[in-house]
């Protein structure tokens, strides 16, 4: 399992580490994950700081991750498959390539939530949505940015609970 449905709690059993809304900087520092797989940061410059990691295997899908850490807790976590023939740049990228990293990206929450999405929506852009009583695991084409992307939005009490 992947992300837990109880709590919204991602475990990356291979790093024997889990990921959750108001981890610390410093716990996230102390797990093998960020040992192994950690590549880059990005400053927002508003208190806002993105971790960038190497991709990961998970059941048959190269998965990477970003992590948002507002100030010294984890704030939102998004994943994105990959494939070695996804568009490398500009130059390679089209729409349809793009397209079929959404539906891969949906395909693979699918398998790992066991269940299907609980809402699909094709406007104002493709996305699908997985409901549970903790917030839900979204999956979204983004036409605006030319992307696609996974992630995980908590509710407010658990947000609050978290810390």
């Amino acid at each position: 399992m992947l992300i837990n449905s109880e709590n919204g709690v991602i475990e990356l059993e291979a790093f024997n580490t889990k990921l959750y809304r108001g981890m610390s900087l410093d716990q996230l520092k102390q797990t093998d994950f960020y040992k192994e797989k950690y590549h880059k940061i990005w400053d927002v410059k508003t208190g806002y700081f993105w971790y960038y990691f190497k991709s990961i295997e998970i059941t048959g899908y190269q998965v990477s991750f970003s992590v948002c850490f507002f100030g010294e807790q984890l704030d939102l976590i998004h994943m994105n498959t990959w494939e070695s023939n996804d568009a490398k740049d500009w130059k390679d990228w089209t729409e349809e390539k793009e397209m079929k990293v959404f539906h891969r990206n949906n395909t693979f929450l699918t398998q790992i939530l066991e269940r299907p999405p609980t809402q699909k929506k094709k406007t104002p852009y493709p996305s699908c949505s997985f409901n549970f009583p903790w917030g839900n695991v979204w999956s979204v084409y983004d036409p605006r940015s030319a992307s696609s992307l996974m992630g995980i939005n908590w509710n407010e009490e658990e947000k609050t609970n978290k810390k």
